[in-house]
């Protein structure tokens, strides 16, 4: 199902579904949080681990719901296996960080488009079953959205930083709908071998240089989303790279409420650094994005 993003993909689960508590892992956004309240499921955290997969500690009873995340693209079939299993089948799979990654069997899978492509929104949802809802849905609409994907083809990305986070922040309260024209006809120029491929070369340069430093042990994705650098003294690489020119994000630095200060998600958080391995850069920028590395006192 082509939707308006992920989170209306979300949204559009909880209904299809009939979902009125969920599982959700610590480490995540709180707009996730944010939207399973407001379309009055039950939200309850589980820990996420060292590994990024779930302690489970927590029981999922009859009724509820188990969300899992694939961070950075790392989950393996065993895992999602053992989601199913525990959560006697009612499990779905954000693959906000895995887009190239086919749907899961037996499991719901979300994806979203705008931190992959040149689009302003966009979202699927994978049924396990096929299964649909049985209204009409509104078709989104894009053009309003779209002057700062079009202004940073033009001008540098940080011109548009304010306003991409003003869009980001307009999902918040947008109902499910079908994804727009514009979203679609831009996803349909896509050559998604090339965009597969270039992220994947970008993802090796840096674990060449890196993996033995990083912090996580990692296996290749099918296409790499970011590749995640876990290294002491995280804050001050972020710095030096931003002032070199390198925009690192700190991934869901809104983490749900009440979470310990010395909790393994405010600990991944804020010690891993995002590397950006998109599509538009190559060997240039990796090489450039190392040397900057190379002066920092990791």
């Amino acid at each position: 199902v082509a939707l308006n993003c992920g989170r209306g993909a979300l949204a559009y689960l909880v209904e299809l579904r009939g979902i009125r508590a969920m599982w959700v892992p610590d480490w995540v956004c709180a707009s996730v949080t944010d939207l399973l309240e407001r379309e009055g499921v039950d939200v309850r955290l589980y820990r996420v681990g060292r590994d990024m997969l779930p302690a489970y500690d927590f029981a999922v009873a009859p009724g509820e719901w188990m969300l899992l995340m694939d961070y950075y693209g790392q989950l393996r079939p065993a895992d999602v296996g053992r989601a199913l299993a525990h959560s006697g089948g009612r499990l779905a799979v954000d693959e906000t960080q895995g887009f190239f990654r086919a749907p899961w069997r037996g499991a719901d899978t979300l994806y979203t488009c705008r931190k992959w492509f040149g689009v302003a929104d966009g979202g699927y949802l994978a049924t396990r079953d096929g299964a649909r809802l049985d209204r009409e849905l509104p078709r989104d609409e894009s053009r309003g959205r779209m002057g700062f994907v079009l202004g940073r083809l033009e001008r540098g990305a940080g011109e548009f930083y304010a306003e991409a986070g003003e869009n980001n922040a307009s999902f918040a309260s947008e109902p499910a709908k079908l994804m727009s024209a514009v979203t679609e006809d831009i996803l349909r120029a896509v050559d998604y071998a090339d965009v597969a491929e270039r992220r994947r070369a970008n993802w090796r340069a840096l674990h060449a240089a890196l993996g033995e430093s990083n912090g996580l042990r990692l296996a290749e994705p099918e296409a790499p989303f970011m590749y995640p650098y876990m290294v002491d003294g995280a804050q001050q690489v972020r710095r030096r790279l931003i002032a070199a020119g390198v925009f690192v994000p700190v991934l869901w630095p809104d983490l749900p409420g009440g979470l310990p200060e010395g909790s393994v998600a405010r600990e991944l958080s804020g010690s891993i650094l995002p590397l950006p391995v998109d599509q538009r850069y190559g060997g240039d920028e990796m090489d450039y994005m190392l040397e900057v590395l190379s002066g920092c006192t990791c």
